[in-house]
């Protein structure tokens, strides 16, 4: 225990003000494995939330839409697939969930932001997923 986040009085733990009010970011959360892949997940997660916007003004071209949710699916799936996978012979790739669902996340809101393009996008975003998935789980 800390002494100066310790009231002596009472012997009991006091908060430190150094920290109050101040919201964690997901990756700087106590018992996080891969703080950079998370880091890198959400910030993938804030380029799809700027193409929404961009998109519902009228800013963003289908074709381009298309193009960069292909991107940024496939630059998830990689931090997906390459994290903290657990390959068992003879068994289904074992995905960690804080990791995953990022992905999970971004697919959701992908189908409610952009429609059909979105849908294109999830789709192959989850045929590349399982892919490497299949193929990194052969070589065990």
């Amino acid at each position: 225990m800390n002494t100066q986040n310790v009231n002596v009085k009472t012997a009991t733990q006091e908060h430190s003000e150094r920290y109050e009010g101040v919201q964690l970011e997901p990756w700087e959360k106590e018992g996080v494995k891969n703080p950079l892949s998370v880091r890198a997940l959400v910030m993938e997660f804030t380029y799809l939330e700027d193409m929404s916007e961009a998109y519902a003004e009228n800013i963003l071209h289908d074709d381009d839409l298309e193009e960069a949710l292909y991107e940024i699916f496939r630059r998830m799936t990689e931090l997906a697939a390459g994290c903290s996978v657990v390959y068992t012979k003879g068994e289904m790739p074992k995905v960690d969930y804080e990791i995953i669902k990022y992905w999970v996340k971004a697919q959701r809101c992908t189908r409610a932001w952009f429609g059909e393009i979105g849908e294109r996008a999830i789709a192959h975003a989850r045929y590349r997923l399982a892919l490497t998935l299949r193929v990194e789980n052969s070589y065990v």
